[in-house]
């Protein structure tokens, strides 16, 4: 699905925030220390030193507390003010930081600093004219600055000017060869093959204040449905399944992400009737810590199966992200079906840790590696109540395609994966899986996702080698 695409968007633009803003910041600190504190009260270097200390620990909103008190020991100081911008504008304060910019530019019309993190709070709640302005003014003073070549790219990007926006990145690779987030927004769909300007009129998704991925303080929307066919090796009585269903995800700037999927599932058996069972999934994350997303959710499970219908899942999990690196995080579940054998209880912790690598001028390579740790609260089939196993899941994205490979080995049951969406409630020993997944982007809007995979298991004593091949389709829309 995008909604790993959603956060790549969000977690690309941070990154070349921050990236900037830590030069800019070591720029302002220079200045600090090379002006001295000579006329400012007795409390104002004490402040400013450790505004520096909590920006430079992540601790942003003390050190907004900090360098506000700089401001009322000195109102005028230049310093502070562009200090101050910076917390704020990583705690997505951006109408805060928008106003003291331009109580800045009042006495400095011209200054650097204030001109371009004033032109990147603009740009985050949806006022892309006004940041172009901003920005044009500075290309006369700063025809071949990176920083403000690039922020106006993604303003035009923001726009829908896309040709513009192109050219713009290319004209950044002039001057900074291996500028990452160019290169990743060159070999994005809407820049591919001939992108064009869109007239800028209002449309119907404006009126709906549907904004572009990436703007604070805007919604973006994702849809999708999905249909999959599964069919069975050497089980005792399971034969074929159908499986369809529907995804939506409902995200608020860069902050917020509320998704929900619902799907239903078909099994027939040979010599016996036919099983149905529906799930629905709710999941809500919090990007709001800098580097850090939080997640909640829950599953619920409405079978016709007597030993796991009413069944449900509770999960959470926090993950730790260096944008267009690294992440590593860690999900808990705790799964209960109240109705199999006097109530059943699962508990799952899965560690993970991905990296990007091999970035080029039209691709990116990413790797994830997930652990699994499976307890149950009682032996069940005598197959123990402690089980194991890794997975690994190897992707590369090139211009419209991804193309990936992943594969699992261990021993898992009543299992709970891709993100809390897919629950395996049937009490089946599961050894290993592979497989192999396609997607293409026919536009930024638009894609088709295709997979094929197998998963060995063991579904009873009296077959313990079975196996079933699933093959999955999905087309997923974003607005």
């Amino acid at each position: 699905m995008w909604t790993s695409t959603v956060a790549q968007t969000f977690v690309s633009s941070l990154s070349l925030w921050l990236k900037a803003a830590v030069l800019l910041r070591l720029t302002c600190c220079t200045h600090v220390a090379s002006a001295g504190y000579e006329g400012y009260p007795s409390s104002y270097p004490s402040e400013m030193r450790s505004a520096s200390e909590c920006y430079i620990n992540g601790d942003y909103s003390c050190s907004v507390t900090h360098y506000r008190a700089a401001l009322q020991a000195a109102p005028q100081s230049l310093d502070a003010c562009l200090g101050c911008l910076l917390p704020l504008l990583a705690l997505a304060r951006f109408a805060e930081a928008e106003s003291l910019a331009v109580q800045v530019l009042k006495q400095h019309p011209s200054n650097y600093y204030a001109n371009l993190r004033l032109a990147y709070a603009l740009r985050m709640q949806g006022k892309c004219a006004k940041a172009e302005a901003a920005l044009n003014c500075m290309r006369k003073f700063y025809p071949t600055d990176v920083s403000v070549l690039l922020e106006l790219a993604l303003v035009k990007l923001a726009c829908h000017q896309n040709a513009t926006a192109k050219r713009l990145f290319l004209e950044v690779l002039t001057f900074e060869p291996d500028n990452a987030t160019a290169l990743q927004q060159l070999a994005s769909p809407r820049l591919l093959d001939g992108p064009q300007d869109e007239p800028a009129v209002q449309t119907w998704l404006s009126s709906l204040s549907l904004c572009p991925q990436g703007v604070a303080g805007g919604v973006h929307a994702e849809a999708a449905t999905f249909c999959a066919y599964l069919n069975y090796h050497d089980t005792a009585s399971k034969d074929h399944s159908y499986v369809a269903g529907a995804y939506a995800s409902l995200g608020y700037g860069m902050t917020h992400l509320l998704e929900a999927e619902s799907d239903t599932i078909r099994k027939f058996y040979r010599g016996h009737p036919s099983l149905s069972q529906n799930d629905t999934t709710v999941a809500y994350a919090n990007f709001g810590i800098p580097h850090l997303k939080l997640r909640l959710g829950g599953h619920f499970v409405d079978s016709e199966d007597p030993y796991t219908d009413q069944g449900w899942v509770a999960l959470g999990g926090a993950e730790y992200y260096v944008a267009n690196r690294w992440a590593a995080g860690l999900e808990g579940c705790y799964t209960r079906y109240p109705k199999f054998q006097n109530g059943l209880e699962v508990a799952q912790l899965a560690p993970h840790v991905g990296v990007m690598f091999g970035q080029g001028a039209h691709s990116i390579w990413s790797n994830d590696l997930r652990g699994y740790w499976i307890h149950l609260n009682r032996d069940v089939d005598s197959l123990g109540d402690d089980f194991g196993s890794a997975e690994d899941w190897l992707s590369l994205n090139w211009r419209r395609w991804t193309l990936s490979a992943f594969g699992w080995a261990g021993r898992q049951i009543f299992a709970v994966r891709n993100d809390g969406f897919a629950l395996y409630n049937m009490g089946e020993e599961h050894k290993a899986g592979y497989g192999a997944e396609v997607s293409y982007a026919f536009s930024d809007h638009l894609a088709l996702k295709l997979r094929a995979n197998r998963e060995e298991f063991r579904d009873n004593a009296t077959a313990p080698n079975a196996s079933s091949d699933m093959y999955l389709a999905m087309l997923s829309a974003r607005f």
